[in-house]
């Protein structure tokens, strides 16, 4: 099935004109199996043997680390398992957002958009610049997703800019967990890390390194509890307090989320989007941290409430810290 022709042909007219080509592609119908033969499997085969060997004669690095044939080789087999990732992520997420679910739409999606990020793969480990067009090359690749969705999917206009944000986090989220546990059992030395540039770290509109930061800190965080587990009042009080923030944060950006409209979102609004989603899912622990807290403390006393609020008087280790949770019962159960 594999064609290079017509591989030849789709991908120089997704670089020439991506909306016809989107539009063309999809009229024809193909199965996933014929655009992975044709367009994504090439595709990522030919940039990453590209870029290894502009990597042998430069001395730079591949997606995944050094460069060496092992390397290269995960490289490849594990981008082509993360189109299938990310198709599934678009088909299923499309189905909450009354769009069509249709895996070799998704796919087709998928293997066009993938094109400019598959070129910059291979110009990735040229010195100096390197970086910067393999960044360029992967956020036009994003754009081209968003623009197909309506093609392939058929997500309405009003929903479109929701069901790519939450894809997006998707699969950011399912790219750090499998890679991440792929490449440390199978090949250590190309276990990705995250360590972005300041110029990486704004795409997003929240400061990820920022987020990276909190999660590390809060990581080292230890905290020695009481013997007698009891709770003290100033500790309830603390945790109330944050909960209450933490609302307030989460409020805060669920609200940019809501406001987002196809008809008024740009791509920087759509980035930044998926940034402030990201932020969600650390809010509490960025509330803790920015006010000097301990995040260790902080869910040792999230756990003993809970106890408490479960038992009630089992011992009075437990109606001693029911008794204070009474006291913060209005605040506390406002916000968890």
């Amino acid at each position: 099935m594999f064609d290079l022709q017509a591989t030849i042909a789709w991908i120089t007219q997704v670089i020439k004109d991506p909306n016809a080509a989107a539009a063309a592609y999809r009229t024809s119908q193909p199965p996933w199996l014929q655009t992975f033969m044709q367009i994504t499997m090439p595709a990522y085969v030919g940039a990453l043997v590209v870029g290894y060997i502009i990597a042998l004669i430069t001395g730079g690095s591949l997606l995944y680390g050094p460069a060496s044939f092992g390397v290269m080789l995960f490289s490849v087999i594990w981008s082509l398992v993360w189109t299938f990732v990310v198709a599934f992520i678009l088909d299923f997420v499309a189905g909450n957002f009354d769009g069509q679910r249709n895996f070799n739409a998704a796919y087709a999606l998928v293997g066009l958009a993938i094109v400019p990020a598959a070129l910059g793969n291979a110009l990735s480990p040229l010195p100096v610049l390197g970086w910067l067009i393999g960044l360029v090359a992967g956020i036009y690749s994003l754009v081209l997703a968003y623009r197909f969705v309506p093609v392939f999917l058929e997500v309405p206009e009003a929903q479109r800019v929701k069901h790519f944000v939450i894809s997006v986090i998707a699969a950011f989220v399912v790219n750090i967990v499998i890679g991440a546990t792929v490449s440390s059992m199978f090949l250590p030395s190309a276990a990705p890390t995250f360590t972005p540039t300041s110029g990486q770290s704004g795409i997003f509109g929240a400061d990820i390194t920022g987020r990276a930061d909190f999660a590390q800190a809060a990581a080292k965080d230890t905290y020695d509890p009481p013997s007698d587990g009891r709770l003290r009042e100033a500790q309830v009080e603390n945790y109330a307090d944050v909960l209450e923030k933490t609302q307030a944060l989460r409020d805060r950006l669920n609200q940019k989320f809501d406001n987002m409209d196809e008809g008024e979102a740009s791509v920087s609004d759509i980035l930044r989007g998926v940034g402030d989603a990201m932020r969600l899912g650390t809010a509490e622990m960025e509330v803790v941290k920015t006010r000097g807290g301990n995040w260790a403390e902080h869910m040792w006393v999230k756990n003993q409430i809970e106890t408490a609020r479960v038992q009630q008087d089992v011992n009075d280790t437990v109606k001693h810290n029911y008794a204070l949770f009474l006291e913060y019962q209005e605040e506390i159960e406002a916000f968890d």
